[in-house]
């Protein structure tokens, strides 16, 4: 047999194709591990900026209205018929926006309104003595419309002539249900001698009791206002046109009737060191016993309809009548009042946190002002360091 012989240049051409193909190999080794360099570094530029951003948010304090005298309540200086804190408005409104989820309007009040570490606070907890915040959620949830409030909220004025306390959102209940439940006995007995609440204010000390009333089943609170001196209850509804009143007017009566029981009972007439009830022409000719008036004041400011609004209305009146003023007859932007009193709020918290105070009565009580005023120059907004 004879084989055919192999030329040399078919041996060289096959070289140079194994040579050409392990460069192109090579290249792309080399390619691809530039672009896994490249990778790596945009990781750690990444990694850098996050490490960055953290850094400025956590050197960023948040904008405070401050002032050479602790507050003794978190609207001292703003006054509802004044001036509102329009600064520190626009700073809560810039904080409590920062860490929301993309979808957040979607979202259920169960669910977290913010990414992770987003909701957090600058302390573990504020304290407002009636609700202990631990996340910027109960700021949103407070600011944001058709959203009721059901957080009991508590204020006194004990050092002017005329002097007022709040009972919590619980002492309508109380009454009603103390034939079914014998502990809230204790709970009413306590309230009225200032026990049962944080403003701890006896009522015989005092002209006016606010009390805050739900509707049972209605999901709609109005105001009461206990007027001991003249014997009546005012009531101040946002609804006063809608079909819940007929159903109020039964709620009010059932206060009016059991109250005054519960006030001889515990001796509450007996109590003399401010008030002579018994020289009173409201008590005169009268059984203690007897059922205090039920007065439903008209001409008022009313929610719109539709709106869950009634908390807000409630704080508000509240508010006019404690400082004296007349609740106007329209003119009441809920939305407005509820960015007012959460700006406050968050503020003042803010501020009673980093000052270490933890009790309402270290700071000064507040004089209880002739007129309306608007804010006082010693009040500024700056950056607390």
């Amino acid at each position: 047999m004879t084989t055919a012989p192999v030329s040399h240049s078919n041996l060289n051409g096959k070289d140079k194709e194994e040579e050409e193909e392990e460069k192109e190999k090579e290249q792309e080794k080399e390619e691809q591990e530039k672009e896994k360099e490249k990778e790596q570094e945009n990781e750690k530029e990444k990694v850098k900026k996050k490490v960055k951003e953290k850094e400025k948010k956590k050197e960023k304090k948040v904008k405070v209205v401050s002032c050479d005298m602790k507050q003794q309540y978190p609207f001292e200086g703003f006054n509802i018929d004044g001036e509102g804190p329009t600064e520190l408005m626009s700073s809560f409104s810039q904080w409590i926006s920062e860490g929301f989820y993309k979808h957040h309007a979607k979202k259920r009040d169960k669910d977290d309104h913010y990414l992770a570490n987003c909701s957090d606070l600058e302390f573990k907890q504020l304290d407002f003595v009636f609700a202990f915040p631990k996340k910027k959620d109960w700021f949103y949830v407070m600011s944001q419309p058709n959203k009721c409030w059901t957080d009991e909220k508590s204020k006194q004025q004990s050092h002017s002539k005329y002097r007022y306390t709040t009972t919590n959102c619980f002492f309508k209940t109380y009454i009603d249900n103390v034939s079914v439940v014998p502990e809230y006995e204790n709970k009413i007995v306590g309230t009225i001698k200032g026990f049962g609440i944080p403003a701890k204010l006896p009522w015989h000390l005092t002209d006016k009791v606010y009390v805050p009333v739900n509707c049972n089943r209605e999901f709609h609170w109005v105001l009461a206002v206990i007027v001991l001196k003249e014997r009546h209850i005012k009531v101040y509804d946002s609804m006063s046109s809608s079909r819940t009143n007929r159903k109020l007017c039964a709620e009010i009566q059932k206060l009016s009737t059991m109250l005054p029981k519960y006030l001889e009972s515990n001796r509450f007439y007996e109590q003399k060191d401010r008030t002579n009830w018994s020289v009173l022409e409201s008590y005169q000719g009268k059984n203690k016993s007897h059922p205090f008036e039920v007065i439903h004041v008209t001409g008022i400011a009313q929610q719109a309809s539709n709106s869950l609004d009634c908390g807000v209305f409630v704080a508000a009146y509240a508010e006019f009548l404690s400082d004296g003023l007349q609740i106007p007859s329209d003119g009441i932007i809920s939305q407005s009042l509820r960015l007012r009193y959460v700006s406050l709020l968050w503020n003042y918290g803010i501020l009673k946190a980093r000052s270490g105070y933890v009790s309402n009565n270290e700071g000064p009580q507040r004089p209880r002002p002739k007129k309306a005023k608007f804010i006082d120059e010693n009040f500024v907004v700056t950056t607390i360091d």
